[in-house]
């Protein structure tokens, strides 16, 4: 798709794969801006269950004016294609932050402390984003922290009533019992396909937290069965004192 245009989107680079889509670089050429865009596959467009989940994405950042979220600008279709429009994160994802050995303890602080801040954030609005990894966490050049990939996100609690029709609220619904996520960073709940809540993000925070202060992954395994065995049954090795490096 690079070289081409959506609507008045000119696509110049493609950035990565999020949950539910590619997401590509783009030049808004009405506006003159740099934008972000996530284009849903065409064959998925066909599911009414996954382009419904594609469009509470954007309901969810929507939702988050929070500076720790990646701000969504508009919904979008052409050409057959239904994408979103969203602020550009220059930086680095944290999975190529983080150093053998961990990060430095002050800034294992500044990135858990906006990290944090941002998914309390989310939580108070009845959001649970399910899918928390390194992947998703976008370090600034400046060393701010924005949280990405909304697309499996869940809402929970009185608001999702709110924010949600009738119809979404079904797809949710028929949703329990099915396992999303990202295996090394899922919470036993989520592995065993029960219904999470907020719980389930902080248990992945954990998870992230480990890593970043050691280098490592607390449960290990040769394959994704082994590791969500490790998951469901053994308690990560302690970290030592003094872990993260100075």
């Amino acid at each position: 798709m690079i070289g081409t245009t959506l609507s008045h989107f000119k696509i110049t680079a493609k950035l990565g794969e999020g949950g539910m889509g590619e997401v590509y670089r783009a030049t808004d050429t009405k506006l003159g801006r740099e934008v972000a865009i996530k284009v849903l596959p065409a064959e998925m467009a066909t599911s009414a269950e996954r382009l419904e989940r594609f469009r509470r994405e954007a309901m969810t950042l929507a939702s988050l004016d929070h500076p720790g979220v990646v701000g969504v600008y508009s919904v979008e279709e052409a050409d057959g294609l239904h994408f979103l429009t969203m602020q550009l994160v220059e930086g680095e994802p944290l999975d190529r932050v983080i150093p053998d050995g961990g990060l430095p303890v002050e800034r294992i602080l500044k990135i858990a402390t906006e990290l944090t801040d941002a998914l309390a954030a989310a939580h108070e609005k009845g959001i649970v984003h399910r899918d928390l990894k390194p992947s998703n966490v976008m370090v600034t050049a400046e060393g701010r922290v924005k949280v990405l990939d909304f697309g499996l996100a869940k809402f929970t609690g009185p608001q999702s009533e709110e924010v949600l029709n009738s119809t979404l609220q079904t797809e949710l619904r028929t949703s329990d019992g099915v396992v999303m996520g990202t295996v090394p960073y899922m919470s036993p709940e989520q592995l065993s396909g029960q219904e999470v809540d907020h719980r389930s993000d902080i248990f992945s925070l954990g998870v992230l937290l480990y890593e970043m202060a050691s280098g490592e992954r607390p449960y290990q395994g040769r394959s994704s069965v082994e590791l969500a065995s490790a998951i469901l049954r053994d308690k990560p090795p302690p970290l030592a004192v003094g872990t993260g490096r100075q």
